[in-house]
């Protein structure tokens, strides 16, 4: 598989500009125009995962946390970064990451970790990025309409939540006349048709516009296509937190013991009310702490996340919610498992998964 192509793949499921600011996501290092057959899936790049890589003959390491995340003047070996990406340019190993957008995305980080617990009733903890919706209509012969259909979903247009490929389609009578010049699929120059025509409408996210009108325009027989596009006021709301329901209640100690087994952790860092019932959940994969004030408005019991500060915790435990701290590798490691489950359903790439990417901090 070209690594473009892998690439766009990736990037339809967890767009870029659903990045933080600050982050820096995509394809960090390598060719695009390189043959993939091979990639090793880890949290992180060390100089262990990049060892692991060579003798695995990996064509490209795909990681949550970026190697590259601080602008570099010089890339010599007089750092242990610099050092890492040179190490990677010598060998051909290609390097991509996913980090606050696989954060963001539907199906990313956070709703996965609902899914292990088995939250119900989900939602957003805190909306900070949206994306414009528009409205596309175009008039198609008959008989045609499928083909055009087919290439305006799979540009992504037509999704309304957990539903893919939605569109209204009408039948009626278009009207035209081909001037001087004109090369027309249907009719003659000059004179007045009337053809059987399908109105079809479906519903586009911004950044997809634009390849939505070109690939509708390419499939479409008409010399001239006649198409309208329509901005819409409802929006497509994103954000890192989420929120739910554990299908039964328990008390904190339970859920702790629940947190443990489900994440196969030996230990767990806690603050709060021990004797609290615990019903609604945040989560926040990774460093969750600025969003304890949404968990707390929003009517959590508690917020599990990962490098919690000590002064969050004496302040929100008296505020009346209780927090489990992970780590920040222990929140995220799912990441792992879950990409290379993503990457062998889409693709027919050997997927490998880093055995050599380790939580830095130990408890002795």
């Amino acid at each position: 598989m070209i690594c473009k192509d892998l690439c766009n793949l990736i990037e339809k499921k967890f767009p870029l500009n659903l990045a933080e600011d600050y982050d820096n996501v995509g394809m960090l290092l390598g060719r695009k125009d390189k043959d993939i057959k091979k990639v090793l899936v880890a949290l992180e790049v060390t100089e262990k995962v990049i060892d692991e890589a060579i003798d695995n003959e990996i064509d490209l390491i795909i990681t949550h946390h970026p190697l590259i995340f601080k602008p570099l003047k010089k890339i010599t070996d007089s750092s242990y970064i610099e050092n890492m990406i040179l190490k990677l340019i010598e060998n051909k190993i290609g390097l991509y990451s996913l980090h606050t957008n696989f954060d963001t995305a539907s199906g990313g980080m956070n709703d996965i970790l609902c899914d292990k617990l088995g939250l119900v009733d989900t939602g957003l903890l805190c909306k900070n990025k949206f994306l414009n919706l528009y409205k596309v209509v175009v008039y198609v012969p008959k008989g045609y309409e499928d083909k055009v259909r087919d290439k305006m979903m799979n540009s992504g247009a037509g999704h309304i939540g957990e539903y893919s490929h939605c569109s209204f389609n009408t039948e009626g009578i278009g009207t035209f006349k081909p001037l001087d010049g004109t090369n027309p699929f249907i009719g003659e120059a000059g004179i007045l048709e009337r053809v059987e025509e399908i109105k079809i409408e479906t519903i586009v996210p911004e950044d997809k516009l634009n390849c939505l009108v070109s690939q509708m325009i390419s499939a479409h027989p008409y010399e001239e296509v006649a198409y309208d596009i329509y901005p819409l006021k409802n929006k497509i709301d994103y954000g890192i937190g989420r929120s739910g329901y554990l299908k039964n209640k328990m008390n904190f100690i339970e859920f702790c013991n629940f947190i443990k087994e489900k994440f196969k952790l030996d230990n767990i860092i806690v603050s709060g009310d021990f004797e609290k019932t615990i019903r609604k959940i945040a989560v926040v994969g990774g460093s969750g702490s600025d969003l304890l004030t949404a968990a707390l408005k929003s009517g959590c019991d508690c917020l599990v996340t990962g490098d919690v500060k000590h002064h969050s915790a004496l302040d929100y435990s008296n505020m009346g919610i209780n927090i489990i701290d992970l780590t920040h590798y222990g929140s995220e490691i799912v990441f792992k498992e879950s990409f290379k489950d993503f990457l062998e359903k889409e693709t027919n790439l050997n997927i490998v998964l880093s055995s050599e990417d380790k939580n830095p901090l130990k408890i002795v």
